[in-house]
């Protein structure tokens, strides 16, 4: 009986062993597009871009990628928005300008199901008035595994487990016992919300818990 055992233990080791390794080779194969440059044209919204306040029209539409607009009330700090989505890639890059049309702040965003749910990415800028950069947060600092290779790992463990009918996930950064990692979150198919904690260097799956999601 005791053989019988050790073998059992064995077997289940080397498993999760190989799985382990799949999962890593796998990662490989994932490819990370981070965009979180800003171009000379990005620093002033040019008079061509107008549209009416409180409207948000779309200025550019393709099968790649979709530019929106939108204007705010005078006052508010932000007069002008405009965001571009990578379709392809599912990256949002974020505009903010003032009265004159100058760059106040701009970010980037993975989009990890559609509009439903964003996570920063790469790094995101703050302009002051005479169009300097007075602050850069790297929102990568402390990760190695990238946001789509992330949503990989969740996406590879909950293949058999997520709920069809609720096939939302949501992706977001966190801390875990002093480590940056990754949050992912799924329905199962008993409609109970889970969460992994997905290590931001190495990719492993740190700890598996049951969580309230609001949607």
């Amino acid at each position: 009986m005791l053989q019988v055992l050790r073998y059992t233990a064995f077997y289940i080791a080397l498993f999760l062993l190989l799985s382990s390794c799949t999962t890593i080779n796998g990662i490989k194969k994932v490819s990370c597009h981070l965009t979180d440059t800003i171009s000379q044209r990005d620093l002033h919204l040019t008079a061509a871009y107008n549209v009416a306040v409180g409207n948000r029209d779309t200025i550019c539409c393709s099968d790649r990628s979709f530019e929106e607009m939108m204007q705010f009330e005078d006052g508010m700090g932000v007069k002008y928005l405009r965001t571009v989505t990578d379709k392809e890639h599912h990256i949002k890059s974020v505009y903010a300008y003032d009265d004159d049309r100058n760059l106040l702040y701009c970010n980037f965003e993975f989009m990890s199901d559609s509009d439903y749910n964003s996570v920063p990415i790469g790094r995101e800028y703050k302009f002051n008035s005479q169009g300097n950069i007075t602050e850069i947060i790297n929102h990568e600092e402390g990760y190695s595994i990238c946001c789509e290779q992330a949503m990989y790992i969740g996406d590879r463990y909950s293949k058999r487990k997520a709920s069809k009918e609720y096939s939302k996930r949501i992706l977001d950064r966190g801390k875990w016992q002093g480590k940056k990692v990754w949050e992912y979150h799924y329905t199962d198919k008993k409609k109970q919300d889970k969460m992994l904690v997905i290590d931001g260097n190495s990719g492993k799956i740190l700890k598996k818990k049951d969580v309230f999601v609001t949607y």
